[in-house]
């Protein structure tokens, strides 16, 4: 977001999109769940129009599927689309971190991709899949990854700042395996209910 991001008053749509976004990925509405149009307007307090754009925003952005004389609904992910997400997850964030343990100066684990002149699209393209799975497999996996990534932190940091490339590619591999396994089991339990 820059500045005339803040500055440009907000339409109506993109405010309802934001509230629902956040409903979705809160699992507040969960996934395969049906979107009442007017219900949503009723709720919102407005007409249906902006509800209307909103969704189509929303299903531009893959979080709901429109359907046409049938109405919308939150998308769903399989487990071969979680598996797919993650495999283009690794192969995005291993070639992060290998470009900043090659980077002049140290630059932690723990910061965001898209600081220190990191391949910004790269970055971008992480948040939308790490959204993706977020929606797939609700805030748990995201509060359990984090704690995974947090047994890593340290050592990661270490060959960060060593420079060591295969070092930390091999840690990073470490973490991405466990985070599959607890994806797996989280889509499991997720697809059961």
């Amino acid at each position: 977001m820059n500045d005339d991001d803040l500055l440009r008053p907000r339409a109506l749509y993109e405010a309802i999109a934001d509230s629902v976004r956040e409903r979705i990925f809160t699992h507040e509405l969960a996934p395969g769940a049906a979107l009442d149009e007017a219900a949503l307007a009723q709720g919102y307090g407005v007409s249906r129009t902006p509800v209307r754009e909103a969704l189509k925003v929303l299903a531009h952005e893959g979080l709901v599927q429109l359907e046409p004389r049938r109405g919308c609904c939150v998308a769903r992910l399989d487990a071969h689309d979680v598996d797919d997400l993650l495999t283009v997850l690794d192969l995005l964030e291993i070639h992060l971190l290998e470009e900043r343990a090659g980077a002049a100066g140290h630059v932690p684990a723990s910061t965001p991709p898209t600081g220190h002149g990191a391949n910004r699209y790269a970055a971008d393209v992480i948040v939308r899949l790490r959204e993706k799975l977020r929606l797939a497999l609700g805030p748990a996996f995201s509060d359990s990854e984090a704690m995974l990534f947090e047994r890593i932190r340290a050592e990661l940091d270490a060959a960060l700042a060593a420079h060591d490339k295969a070092g930390s590619a091999r840690l990073y591999r470490r973490f991405a395996t466990a985070r599959r396994k607890l994806a797996c089991g989280t889509h499991a339990c997720v697809a059961a209910a």
